[in-house]
């Protein structure tokens, strides 16, 4: 099932092509939708899709602009690019950067789109294949070390789902299989001093000094190994380690003497604190897959607990992985900054702090709800605002994370009190949703769809803010339109109970009641006769 990212600045657009084909029959998935450029290049880099569907002209980003991003950092994911007919030109220039096909919204329906995602199927396949070619290529034109290490590092990086076969032969065909087991090495440095304040060349200096010193202990202990890491040195923290030729009862002794070697000799000499999380042994190409797949469940283990996670795989406690669910929370918070209210932008941060401390989630969904408030509060403050602390990639445990959100809570919420400014737009809006439809039958539901929030969080901020039940607030408005129309005198009680979308003339008699503190037909009374009978 080919995964297709959806990218347009107009929600109907990205509706509309969303329900104009059956895309499981098409042998497609909408893996997600965007509406920017920077926020498609953003999902484009953690969803990795095989297709996007991509409006040209569009703010922030432009359609051109997250196709060259694409084409240095995704050259195998395919474009299909949407335009006007003003923007033709543009369209033509999108195939210079390889987009499979351009299409007129205008011009747009079904069976065009059908058509184009088949050559865009297509092309996928064809830059696979090549790929993979490549790949094959690069090992074969280098030295047998570096040809290890590119082997390993592509099984690192592969995404789930995508099967390591090219790798495994390479490694196969150089002993790496027989017998091995893999590790991850997550390398924390709290201690040393000053390391927030570090420049990326020191961090890099540091880490280098570090892998050498994993280098030199695996060079004592294993038959053959090979150690490196995913990110740039001054980017990252943590080092995979693929080691064999020992026979299986040395296994468990060999990776414990070399946890404990390691953890003794960084203290004395970097200051800084590994772990060595080790996965079960395998043998055989076959298993390669499996071993990629125990490396990663460490490292999520790792991100949820720290340190204390078990160092062997079958020592890890079951865990039923969930989700943050804070899908629309980017728009949320932009909406609560701009309109300067800290109290709802609290409520917000207080939500994703309360979802990430409860619910068992991978590090990708973290480092995700992090980049999307960092990237709401750096438009509204500018980029220095959240830079406190360790940057976002450089978060490696759950702690971490939660560290981090609370830093940027506090912060954001201090320097928008500061303001002076305490009103959500969301409320205002949902506020002004009820006077306008004060005639109509109107459920807290509906005035959450209509702004586009949860039922709870927008009963929770007007509260917050107005002290006041949010249906308190809905029969309050009909009440004083009831009063309204019963002064004019034209309709009856019943009528009017009617004409305000109340259910029945006995629950609007209860309400106005509530209000008022009399029925409808007493304050009706009083009008008539204001001296009494």
């Amino acid at each position: 099932m080919y995964q297709v990212l959806l990218v347009d600045d107009e929600p109907l657009i990205l509706a509309g092509i969303k329900f104009m084909i059956d895309w499981q029959k098409n042998g497609c998935q909408i893996a997600d939708t965007a509406g920017n450029g920077q926020q498609a290049l953003e999902k484009l880099r953690a969803l990795h899709p095989d297709i996007v569907i991509c409006d040209i002209a569009m703010p922030v980003l432009s359609g051109i602009d997250l196709l060259q991003h694409a084409a240095e950092e995704s050259p195998e994911t395919v474009f299909i690019m949407l335009t006007n007919h003003q923007d033709f030109q543009l369209a033509r220039k999108s195939l210079r950067y390889r987009s499979v096909d351009y299409l007129l919204k205008t011009d747009l329906d079904a069976p065009t789109l059908e058509a184009s995602l088949a050559r865009a199927k297509a092309e996928r396949d064809s830059r696979r294949r090549l790929a993979r070619a490549n790949v094959v290529e690069d090992y074969l034109a280098s030295n047998r070390q570096a040809l290890l290490e590119s082997a390993f590092l592509s099984v690192i990086q592969a995404q789930p789902g995508v099967s390591c076969a090219s790798a495994a032969q390479v490694l196969g065909e150089n002993g790496a299989l027989d017998s091995y087991a893999a590790a991850y090495l997550p390398l924390r440095f709290d201690n040393v001093p000053g390391w927030d304040d570090f420049a990326d060349e020191e961090r890099a200096r540091l880490f280098n000094w570090q892998k050498e010193l994993c280098e030199k202990l695996a060079k004592n202990l294993f038959g053959g190994f090979v150690l490196l890491s995913a990110d740039p040195p001054a980017q990252s923290e943590a080092l995979f380690l693929l080691c064999w030729g020992l026979p299986e009862r040395y296994w468990d002794g060999r990776l414990r003497t070399y946890a404990d070697k390691l953890a003794s000799a960084s203290a004395t000499i970097t200051q800084a604190q590994p772990s060595v999380l080790c996965t079960r042994r395998f043998a055989g190409g076959d298993e390669l897959d499996e071993c990629r797949a125990e490396v990663f469940a460490l490292r999520d283990h790792y991100y949820l607990t720290g340190p204390q996670t078990r160092m062997f795989y079958d020592e890890l406690p079951a865990v039923a992985w969930g989700r943050l669910s804070l899908a629309g929370f980017g728009d949320r918070l932009q909406a609560e900054a701009r309109a300067k209210n800290a109290a709802a932008c609290a409520l917000l941060l207080d939500r994703a702090i309360n979802r990430v401390r409860t619910v068992p989630h991978q590090k990708s969904q973290a480092l995700w709800l992090c980049g999307e408030i960092h990237t709401v509060l750096s438009a509204q403050f500018g980029d220095h605002f959240a830079k406190r602390g360790p940057a976002i990639e450089r978060l490696s445990t759950c702690e971490q994370v939660l560290t981090w959100l609370l830093t940027v809570k506090n912060e954001l919420v201090a320097q928008l009190a500061a303001s002076g400014h305490n009103r959500s737009a969301l409320v205002e809006k949902a506020r002004q949703y009820v006077l306008d439809n004060v005639d109509k039958h109107i459920m807290l539901q509906d005035a959450a769809d209509y702004v586009c929030i949860s039922p709870g969080y927008l009963s929770a901020l007007f509260k917050k803010q107005y002290n006041q039940n949010f249906v308190d607030y809905i029969n309050e408005v009909k009440t004083n339109r009831a009063c309204e129309l019963i002064r004019e005198g034209k309709y009856r009680i019943y009528e009017i109970s009617y004409m305000l979308g109340f259910e029945n003339a006995y629950y609007f008699t209860r309400v106005f009641k509530r209000h008022t503190g009399m029925p409808p037909t007493e304050y009706q009374k009083q009008l008539l006769h204001p001296d009494g009978p």
